[in-house]
């Protein structure tokens, strides 16, 4: 669980729910007139049009006054016509005004809205993976949608109709007390009890909101999750249509249920203003007729008195929900600041340096890392770190879907320089690294291999600062990851994925994304390089097809050559590679790793190997178990040592694969069959 800030917002873990009892604070009042600060030349304009909008409203009550108590008794034909022009043009003007009133009311709440989905995106954009391992992915959407939609309707409409309607009730007021303050004071007595209980109703209808929103999250997590390629292909060859149809079910009852809630609250209050709007004028009749009776007032008079009953009725109903759907929104707008006020746990330092570009040394100094982040984030020695250690992530633990090596939790990490100490094969409790450290120079191909949990994908997410390490330092060219600018370190590295993710996009534009300025002669010659070109080529529109969903209309092998051409186009200095070619056909895999081998000419390339051609033309190959390295060197290296590696290897080959003699030359063994695989 990480602090939601410190904004007086209050705390809410990783997978959305609050850990506190909603509740409005004045500092979201605040905020939430915060939002709307850098609009106050708007705000300003749109108040003048409403106490114009107001002036209009309170003339044709007025007018009518004057036609029947003055204009009809005296027989002034021309009165009576420009008085009847004066309240149709009345009429007009105020029309016009509702229209310049809606048009600033939606630039001010579509500005607003427009501000809070950025500032969702890139708060969300900015956390680590540990975020988004720890949250599934409907959650954040529900955030970024239905909380900011939720809210939306209410900011819209509510500016104006707040303040419209209160400056209409005081106008109306004012003049109801000008004409006869007896009258008036006998029509506003029963406001009192509509306005009393609003505040407790809006408490009421807040906690519902967030309640709703919550469980709304759920049921779009439920979807997204259930109604991807991956979800969807899962039910269906598992037969589990139904138990998810009534999982969901389950879900979008509960949130029909507190909508419902939601709708009723306060509507009791309806009843009450439409009994206002019957008892107010027969008050009015009744208190009136006896003031006319005795001179104290016209029937114009009365008649007005009616007339702004019923403007003031329309006011007083909107200010009753309007009221309520304020209050509301404010639970609405805690859970957007919720997620605003998360603070990422890899983020980049002022200052931060910007190194020329790199060669391509990558360099763990004594590395320990938790996934659970307990441990303190800093660089230093290579010990054991004192006190309580985290607790230890599962082997099914975070893993991102687009970057798997069946490693679980614990990631892949590149080859150390010293073999691990005797007794020391596993490691500290609680942590995915311990005590990890090794040097890949520049141009070298540094194997990971090692048992599902050994740490190997924890490596290669820590290289690109997906993650930092609890303790120790991973730098580049002896720069600390901390140190540096997180675009530079992109820059200097390209992941090419086990699972490869392609967006619902063009060929062109999946291929865009590894340099968004490339050329149509730099795509082509990447896709070439890839061995992809000719594929895309023959599809119905060539580098203009769209892929589908993940890239699910390409197969396997295809989307991993597009991966390695978007990974050519960007050109970096260092690769990290998830190679993972056993569930590809022959001829697909021979042609992946012709591209693998382009790829990885002349530069830096750490790589989770599966195949064994790949341990074969390694520089190093680096041996973990829980954690730790305890095995380094080439493969003919290893084999004489004994020991894990050749553990690993025997029960591979064991399974049939024809093992080609240690004793063999490089190029004589990298002929050995493709389908040779070595576990992660």
């Amino acid at each position: 669980m990480m602090a939601a800030g410190q904004h007086g917002i209050g705390r809410i873990d990783y997978e959305g729910r609050d850990a506190r009892a909603p509740r409005l604070q004045h500092a979201s009042v605040r905020r939430v007139a915060a939002c709307f600060l850098p609009y106050w030349r708007l705000i300003l304009a749109i108040m003048g049009v409403v106490i114009a909008s107001a002036a209009l409203g309170v003339l044709p009550p007025l007018i009518m006054k004057a036609i029947i108590d003055d204009a009809i008794p005296a027989g002034d034909l021309g009165r009576l016509t420009a008085l009847v022009g004066a309240m149709v043009g009345a009429a007009v003007l105020a029309g016009l005004a509702q229209v310049l009133e809606n048009w600033l009311n939606l630039r001010i709440g579509q500005r607003v809205m427009y501000d809070l989905r950025n500032a969702l995106y890139a708060r969300v954009q900015a956390m680590s993976l540990r975020f988004f391992t720890a949250t599934r992915t409907g959650e954040i959407m529900s955030r970024l949608l239905n909380d900011v939609n939720g809210v939306q309707e209410v900011v819209t409409r509510s500016l104006v109709n707040v303040a419209n309607n209160v400056v209409i009730v005081l106008a109306v007021s004012a003049v109801m007390l000008s004409i006869n303050w007896k009258l008036a004071i006998v029509s506003l007595a029963v406001l009192p009890l509509f306005i009393l209980p609003v505040r407790t109703a809006g408490r009421i209808r807040s906690q519902i909101a967030r309640e709703t929103q919550g469980r709304m999250a759920e049921v779009s997590a439920r979807m997204q999750e259930s109604l991807g390629i991956n979800g969807i292909l899962l039910m269906k060859v598992f037969g589990r249509q139904q138990l998810e149809l009534e999982r969901f079910r389950e879900a979008n009852r509960a949130l029909m249920e507190l909508q419902i809630r939601q709708g009723l609250v306060g509507r009791w209050f309806q009843m009450f203003v439409g009994l206002f709007g019957t008892v107010s004028p027969a008050l009015i009749f009744w208190y009136g007729g006896w003031e006319v009776v005795n001179g104290s007032l016209t029937v114009g008079g009365v008649v007005a008195f009616t007339a702004y009953i019923a403007r003031i009725y329309t006011p007083i109903s909107q200010l009753v929900n309007v009221q309520i759907d304020l209050l509301a929104s404010l639970g609405l707008f805690e859970r957007i600041f919720e997620y605003i006020d998360l603070e990422p746990d890899v983020v980049e330092r002022p200052g931060a340096l910007r190194p020329p570009p790199a060669r391509g040394q990558v360099r763990f100094d004594g590395v320990w890392f938790a996934y659970d982040g307990a441990a303190p984030v800093q660089a230093g020695p290579s010990t054991t770190p004192a006190g309580p250690a985290a607790k230890r992530e599962p082997a099914s633990g975070p893993t991102d879907p687009g970057w798997s090596s069946g490693d679980g939790a614990s990631a892949s990490a590149p080859a150390v320089e010293r073999a691990a100490e005797p007794g020391r094969s596993g490691a500290a409790d609680g942590f995915a690294l311990a005590d990890v450290s090794f040097a890949v120079e520049p141009g070298q191909l540094v194997a990971l291999v090692g048992p599902s949990g050994a740490g190997k994908t924890t490596i290669t997410y820590l290289i690109p600062r997906l993650y930092d390490p609890t303790r120790g330092t991973v730098s580049i060219d002896g720069h600390d990851l901390r140190e540096v600018s997180l675009a530079w370190i992109a820059e200097q590295i390209a992941v090419v994925p086990q699972e490869t993710f392609l967006f619902h996009t063009t060929v062109r534009e999946n291929l865009r994304f590894g340099n968004p300025t490339a050329t149509e002669e730099q795509i082509v010659a990447a896709a070439r390089a890839a061995n992809i070109h000719d594929v895309i080529a023959s599809l119905p529109a060539g580098y203009d097809t769209v892929v589908g969903e993940r890239g699910f209309r390409l197969s396997g092998g295809e989307r991993q050559r597009i991966a390695i051409a978007r990974a050519i186009l960007k050109d970096p200095r260092i690769i990290i590679l998830d190679e993972a070619t056993a569930s590809l056909d022959s001829r697909s895999e021979r042609l992946v790793q012709e591209a693998l081998e382009r790829l990885m000419a002349g530069r830096t390339s750490i790589v989770i190997a599966h195949r064994l051609s790949t341990v074969l033309s390694a520089d190093r190959i680096l041996v973990l178990d829980r954690g730790r390295i305890v095995q380094s060197g080439t493969h003919a290296q290893l084999l004489a040592e004994g020991g894990l590696y050749a553990q690993l290897y025997r029960e591979q080959f064991e399974r049939g694969a024809a093992a080609p003699p240690p004793e063999a030359s490089v190029g004589e063994q990298a002929l050995a069959p493709a389908s040779g695989q070595l576990p992660a």
